[in-house]
């Protein structure tokens, strides 16, 4: 098989699985359909947003610094008198629940509330209203925008700088992995090189820019094994480890290609992992972060 058709087969797997991972996880917005006043809409609402509690802020009292940060909800087309109650609560636990009539902008509902720490989470719901109906903060004409409460993870800014590196070498190392794998049970490719270029672009992708990522988003270099049990720290472990491992055996003995099938294709199964799965969470009863949930 020609390289011209490996790379497109290996271009067209990457995009599959690219495409697959940006679509799962629990980061991913909930699109969610409601009925107000007779019509239908439809609204995106976030499971991820940045705080203005940088993580070495959050070391201390963080309400103490009295922050606020503003997350927006989307709705086109909806009436002029139409108006949003966002309701929320800390997650997980049993916390009280705070109330928010939201500030409308044209299509954006403006959420602002007291700002939490990199990795804390809410649990919230939203709904629509009349402005003509003034009953109660959320009288029973209110509708629901989606059928269940939304769990929302809150996250450090990440610079440019780190994050674009981290996602370019990332790619190219699942690009790389699938292209290697491909040309080993084609056999008709030197393919040593190759498998050297995924192990490179995945450590500095996944060991390097990826911890530098993770501490600006949630204030921790690497919360994986065996400090803590990330689940996207240990699968990018995991995929490192066998790919060393799969070189390694091919370097004095180039026989072993199927070592490499086995490690492209533990590649895909491991990113196909959605990401942030089991990741940081701010535990409020310790002050701190912990891993794996």
């Amino acid at each position: 098989m020609k390289k011209a058709a490996l790379w497109l087969a290996a271009i067209v797997i990457t995009l599959a699985a690219a495409y697959f991972q940006r679509g799962t996880g629990p980061t991913k917005p909930v699109y969610a359909k409601f009925t107000f006043e007779g019509k239908e809409y439809q609204a995106s609402l976030p499971r991820s947003w940045e705080t203005t509690i940088s993580p070495d802020e959050m070391k201390g009292d963080y309400k103490l610094l009295n922050k606020e940060l503003t997350q927006y909800i989307f709705i086109d087309s909806l009436p002029d008198h139409a108006e949003g109650v966002f309701i929320y609560k800390i997650y997980p636990g049993e916390w009280k629940n705070d109330t928010i009539v939201t500030f409308r902008n044209g299509s954006g509902f403006h959420v602002t509330m007291p700002a939490l720490p990199p990795a804390a989470k809410i649990e919230y719901s939203f709904y629509i209203k009349s402005s003509a109906d003034t009953s109660a903060v959320l009288p029973e004409s209110s509708v629901r925008v989606g059928e269940e409460s939304v769990v929302l993870r809150f996250k450090g800014k990440v610079p440019m700088k780190a994050l674009i590196p981290h996602i370019i070498l990332m790619f190219a190392a699942m690009l790389l992995s699938n292209f290697t794998g491909l040309a080993a049970y084609a056999k008709s490719v030197n393919i040593n090189r190759y498998a050297l270029a995924v192990i490179i672009t995945l450590g500095a992708g996944g060991l390097i820019f990826g911890p530098f990522v993770q501490n600006y988003a949630f204030g921790e270099f690497w919360t994986g094994w065996p400090f803590g049990g990330d689940l996207t720290d240990n699968k990018t472990l995991v995929a490192f480890v066998v790919w060393l491992a799969a070189w390694l055996f091919n370097t004095k003995k180039n026989s072993r290609r199927y070592l490499y099938i086995a490690a492209a294709l533990v590649m895909i199964i491991i990113f196909s992992i959605p990401h942030s799965t089991a990741g940081s969470e701010y535990d409020h009863s310790k002050g701190e972060i912990v891993t794996g949930r």
